[in-house]
């Protein structure tokens, strides 16, 4: 991105699909031993348990419904099935957002957080 108004469009373009969604805080969790990481759903910084530079540990989740009657299967999910690859056992995964991007986009996206914490 050549200016910050430009990086700041993108993120709330990535982010756009989670209008109105409610999020938790929670430490980051594998959801099988074939995916180890997550991305950052509008800056795309990593999600792991494991350590090295510029891996977060923490952050906000919300559920996304794959494969729904009104949600399209993304086409990563789709190919990597192709592939033969099996993704996630059932039909929803969750989505992170790192506490910068979750701050930054909070009221302009009208994201709710949820009382609980599962930090």
């Amino acid at each position: 991105m050549s200016t910050s108004g430009e990086w700041k469009e993108y993120k709330l373009h990535n982010l756009s699909r989670f209008k109105g969604k409610s999020f938790q805080l929670a430490d980051y969790s594998a959801p099988s031993t074939d995916w180890d990481h997550d991305h950052c759903e509008g800056c795309a910084a990593k999600f792991a348990e494991f350590d090295g530079p510029e891996i977060l540990h923490s952050g906000y989740f919300t559920i996304y419904e794959i494969g729904s009657p009104n949600r399209e299967m993304p086409e990563f999910i789709t190919q990597l099935h192709e592939q033969g690859r099996k993704v996630l056992a059932k039909p929803d995964v969750n989505r992170w957002v790192c506490k910068e991007c979750f701050e930054e986009f909070r009221e302009t996206l009208d994201w709710k957080l949820k009382s609980e914490t599962l930090i």
